[in-house]
């Protein structure tokens, strides 16, 4: 029997430690002060598994999403067919018009025989030197012969004569000379007088020279007069000018 030199309690002859206060029961006595030493044996951390199962689809097999999908996709084609036959089948049934010829009628003309096959005409102007060509259809933009549909709408070019001037340059020359020039080329004017100290020269035209305008527009042109002029002169002068001008030759 072994007494523990600690508390007193009496253990088994063979016991190592004070089955009380687990005190060392070392033969040797002067090991009885020294510290207990235990040793833990460390726990290995727990580590989670993780398992992911998968499932293997069977073949052949959709799920409902993917059925919805072809559903619709099936409707959409059914639906662009149906649309594209009565497409057709309209477009077949209105293309079916044959463009007549209308090169040398007039746009009058061209225009009735184009409305008694159900088309439109369209006037497209085009400046031309030749007069007989005047107001005559010289091209169209559909072929004789072409098939198109209901109501299309054929371009028709119409010959017409150039109606802009080119304005002349007036100023230094007498009054006489520029209005033999305006006559000449069918420009309408009108005169204003200035004083100065010649007499009867265009000194300002209100439109520059070599500018093209309408034939219906007027061109002023100033005219120098002398300020000692007889008064009676100078209104025999406006009277026979302004005859000129209101019997100029208009196109």
């Amino acid at each position: 029997m072994i007494k523990c030199p600690k508390c007193g309690i009496v253990n088994d002859e063979d016991a190592l430690f004070c089955k009380k206060c687990a005190f060392p029961l070392d033969e040797n006595p002067k090991h009885y002060n020294e510290p207990v030493k235990i040793k833990y044996k460390k726990k290995k951390p727990k580590t989670k598994i993780k398992t992911k199962i998968k499932y293997k689809k069977q073949k052949g097999q959709m799920n409902f999403f993917q059925k919805f999908i072809m559903f619709l996709l099936f409707v959409l084609l059914t639906c662009a067919l149906a649309l594209a036959a009565f497409l057709g089948y309209y477009i077949y049934q209105n293309s079916n018009i044959k463009v007549p010829n209308v090169i040398g009628y007039t746009y009058e003309t061209a225009n009735k025989i184009l409305k008694n096959e159900n088309l439109q005409a369209e006037k497209i102007e085009k400046i031309v030197e030749d007069k007989n060509k005047v107001g005559i259809v010289i091209n169209q933009n559909k072929k004789e012969g072409n098939k198109v549909m209901k109501n299309t709408i054929i371009k028709l070019t119409i010959g017409v004569l150039d109606t802009k001037i080119t304005v002349p340059n007036l100023t230094g020359k007498t009054l006489e000379d520029a209005i033999k020039i305006l006559n000449e080329k069918n420009i309408k004017y009108k005169i204003k007088y200035e004083k100065s100290d010649k007499d009867n020269i265009v000194i300002k035209q209100n439109i520059k020279e070599n500018t093209k305008i309408e034939n219906t527009k007027t061109l002023i042109i100033t005219v120098s007069k002398l300020e000692n002029k007889d008064e009676n002169q100078k209104e025999e002068t406006n009277n026979k000018i302004e005859e000129n001008y209101i019997n100029e030759p208009t196109i």
